[in-house]
């Protein structure tokens, strides 16, 4: 049976990060979910199975001997050679797959104009095609319609070898995986139950272990001030044995004032006794509340500074959606209201981000009350929303690092660094955005390059945030606790009705 082995793994970048530090895992048959924050090193693990990196101590094995490996990354820029043997195959195996995921075999000849979603399923069935023996997904369904995701679902669930996928989307992680990997402080911890479940897990585990260090804490601060009673109680007797020396009557006899003597030296040698006890069982609490400490993970709940636009529409477009010279729909006639909440769905290539650009043509409030997140960040735009955070006042540039840091990046790092990720340039756009109380959020697949500890923050924040929403997304669950009415783009028409089900 194919299965992946680390034992006592540790890798390291360089000697100022890293990785992972003494980890061992089995990992046998089915789908596995990996979850963890940007950086924890997710990624690394799977180019650690895949051979293109070596451990720095440690082994990690693979069965059978020669398995053979197939990789998905998030990004599918250009056809691979895996691509293109798929296209080219006739073989039974390749057709079923293609047939399975409704890939249309000529599609490779016009592959620049192929929507992102379509060049998924592509790199998707090459793989399956492959036979693997070990299957690594990198965000899967980035980029996939309902249809699409239906589509992809039902293939992965089909293979039969060790799965191990990297996924923000909760709802893929629950139906498709029955461990979770969770990657965390350089260690690895295999969950035996989806996400969903696997997290209530580790939470109520983290609650608990919170509330023992609360605890020994609280026992650390009692004795210290048992201590410290202690040291003041000595302090009040020897002065009051000073005191008595000095007004004790020249008349008095010698017995008297030895019996007295004595007394105060038996009271200092018991306190003594007493304060060494003390100091002892604080040392004991005090290591023992070291040893319980959480980790200092970044990450908290997200709050947005927010003041009511004075307008009750904020953002109206009314004519033709063009793509270019292309015609996507004839009339179109919609508004976003103040406290709208509104998904819009519809397949790949309708002219979701076309709708959303238009909207945003022609703006009758203020630009910097719109948080504008597109689908996706250039590298020279997440270098440029850098340059915008160091440009900020001291002040503004607080807020927005304070937002930074409760999505869970660095702000230090974040400073520091000459190019963001994708995930710290998204984050990083949000942030700038918030930082400012923008009254629309107009959010296009705001959770790609996210981790799934920050989609969960967003999406909390999100829950109470009193302005408008206006978003694009694939991930059902967030799109369910954030918006309530959805705007069905179809081609040549726009239809509004409420609820939240994409189908």
């Amino acid at each position: 049976m194919p299965a992946i082995h680390l034992d006592h793994l540790s890798f390291s970048y360089s000697s100022a990060v890293r990785v992972f530090e003494d980890a061992s895992v089995h990992l046998g048959d089915g789908w596995i979910g990996v979850v963890g924050t940007n950086g924890a090193g997710k990624s690394t693990l799977l180019s650690l199975i895949d051979g293109e990196l070596e451990p720095t101590s440690g082994r990690l094995t693979l069965d059978p001997r020669g398995a053979v490996v197939m990789r998905c990354p998030q990004e599918v820029d250009t056809p691979t050679a895996a691509i293109e043997s798929f296209a080219l195959s006739t073989d039974g195996v390749s057709r079923m797959w293609m047939g399975k995921l409704d890939i249309d075999p000529s599609g490779l000849g016009r592959w620049e104009s192929l929507s992102p979603g379509e060049r998924k399923r592509w790199q998707l069935g090459a793989a399956l095609a492959a036979d693997p023996h070990l299957l690594l997904l990198d965000e899967p369904t980035n980029h996939l319609d309902s249809r699409g995701r239906r589509l992809v679902e039902s293939a992965l669930g089909q293979f039969r070898g060790v799965g191990l996928v990297i996924s923000h989307d909760r709802g893929l992680l629950d139906r498709l995986t029955t461990r979770t990997l969770r990657v965390r402080g350089g260690a690895l911890r295999l969950w035996s139950a989806p996400y969903t479940v696997a997290r209530e897990e580790w939470v109520a585990e983290e609650a608990a272990a919170a509330e023992r260090y609360a605890s020994a804490r609280r026992s650390e601060k009692a004795l210290r001030r048992r201590l410290a009673d202690e040291r003041r109680a000595a302090d009040e007797r020897n002065a009051r044995f000073r005191r008595q020396v000095r007004q004790a009557d020249p008349k008095d006899h010698d017995a008297t004032s030895m019996a007295a003597k004595g007394r105060h030296e038996s009271g200092k040698v018991a306190g003594q006794r007493r304060r060494t006890v003390i100091r002892a069982g604080l040392e004991r609490a005090a290591a023992a509340a070291d040893e319980l400490a959480p980790d200092k993970l970044l990450g908290s709940a997200v709050t947005f500074g927010y003041e009511p636009s004075p307008k009750r529409v904020l953002l109206r477009y009314e004519g033709p959606l063009r793509a270019g010279p292309a015609l996507l729909a004839d009339h179109v006639d919609v508004a976003v209201a103040r406290e709208d909440r509104i998904r819009l769905v519809g397949e790949n290539g309708v002219g979701k981000s076309t709708l959303l650009v238009a909207l945003l043509a022609d703006l009758a409030i203020p630009a910097d009350r719109v948080l504008y997140l597109p689908q996706e960040l250039t590298r020279a735009e997440g270098v440029r929303l850098l340059d915008r955070l160091d440009a900020l006042d001291t002040a503004r540039r607080g807020r927005v690092l304070s937002i930074v840091a409760a999505l869970g990046v660095d702000p230090d790092t974040l400073m520091a660094s000459a190019n963001p990720s994708p995930g710290e340039a998204r984050k990083l756009a949000m942030s700038l955005g918030l930082g400012t109380g923008a009254w629309i959020l107009v959010l296009d697949e705001p959770t790609n390059h996210l981790d799934l500890p920050a989609v969960e923050r967003i999406e909390s924040a999100l829950e109470a945030y009193p302005g408008a929403v206006l978003m694009v997304t694939h991930d059902e669950a967030f799109a369910a606790a954030v918006t309530w009415t959805i705007w069905h783009l179809e081609k040549g028409a726009l239809g509004v009705r409420y609820g939240v089900d994409e189908s």
